[in-house]
């Protein structure tokens, strides 16, 4: 009969401690609730946010030792986490992934479902990564500026720009790049990444500007073609796509993000307990390299500074938003 044994009878049978205050084999001490956790992602399985949450998430199950699910709930422009944070339990047990460009949209649509800065409670950054902009390789289209020669034929079809990102960040970003280059794009949302890339693919789309996520691996296996990158480098495993500054376009630079939120109620040891796993979790040099691979670049940290982004981030896009003529409505 060995010691811990011994110990745990001991224990209990002269009431001194309760079995839960006994480390479980195979979980770390934790104060998150021993029960069922989920992380809500706003986008359908197999997207860049699915597959990200996807790499993260096993790993802080292994480490907290409960049974975690990653709930995907597509729609509303990827908003669907926040709505459901606002009415879920503030007991640590669901949290959200969502993107930064899914935030934008908070400052140009009067019905969105949930308010960033008040309805929910950033945890910790997840990481970065730059939109890029890919075209179809039915168009035999090798670089950026034979992009923009072909786009200057008379014919409205050539203007259509699709997206995985939210609709107002979409439309914004195509203002942007519109006014930028002096051509008028017409956005078109797409609901996932899977429809997105087969209709570049198949050339029933020209051409999308979406998060790096959504499209390296595509780009990859020929799928589409990576004409531009909007980070301040070159990707590394996409050494052969120039920059937006590198183009001559320094004002289309831009770096979105992941986050990691929880909803606004949630006590503070328990925000500090998620944000504690993650950042471990972020540390990993296999998840690191894994997701890399997808053009994201691991970034963590504080729920202060996490909050602090969120806040510093939408005021940027509010400047964007005038700058484009779609003032903000929020």
């Amino acid at each position: 009969m060995n010691s811990a044994f011994l110990t745990r009878r001991f224990l209990l049978a002269s009431g001194t401690a309760a079995p839960l205050l006994l480390p479980r084999p195979g979980r770390s001490q934790t104060v998150l609730p021993d029960k069922a956790l989920t992380v809500l992602v706003g986008f359908a399985a197999n997207g860049g946010t699915d597959t990200i949450a996807r790499a993260i998430v096993p790993r802080i199950e292994q480490r907290v030792g409960r049974h975690m699910t990653v709930a995907n709930h597509p729609g509303a422009a990827g908003a669907v986490p926040g709505e459901l944070l606002k009415k879920a339990s503030a007991d640590g047990s669901t949290v959200a992934f969502m993107s930064s460009t899914t935030l934008i949209s908070k400052l140009a649509t009067p019905d969105f479902p949930f308010d960033p800065l008040t309805d929910v409670t950033a945890i910790s950054l997840a990481g970065t990564w730059p939109i890029g902009l890919a075209v179809s390789p039915k168009l035999g289209i090798r670089t950026f500026d034979d992009y923009l020669k072909w786009l200057r034929v008379d014919d409205p079809k050539r203007l259509k720009l699709g997206s995985t990102a939210s609709d107002v960040f979409i439309q914004a970003f195509s203002l942007m790049v519109g006014k930028t280059l002096g051509i008028k794009f017409e956005p078109s949302p797409y609901r996932g990444t899977v429809p997105l890339t087969n209709d570049l693919r198949d050339g029933r789309l020209p051409a999308a500007a979406s998060g790096v996520v959504s499209l390296l691996e595509s780009h990859r296996g020929g799928g589409l073609r990576l004409l531009m990158v909007t980070s301040p480098q070159r990707l590394p495993m996409a050494p052969d796509v120039p920059t937006a500054r590198e183009l001559g376009y320094p004002g289309l630079e831009d770096v979105e993000w992941f986050a990691f939120f929880a909803p606004a109620r949630t006590p503070a040891p328990l925000i500090a307990e998620w944000n504690r796993q993650i950042r471990i979790v972020l540390t990993d040099r296999e998840l690191i390299a894994r997701v890399a691979q997808t053009g994201m670049t691991v970034e963590t940290s504080t729920p202060e500074e996490a909050s602090a982004r969120v806040a510093g981030h939408l005021d940027v896009w509010k400047r964007h938003l005038q700058e484009v003529g779609m003032p903000a409505s929020n």
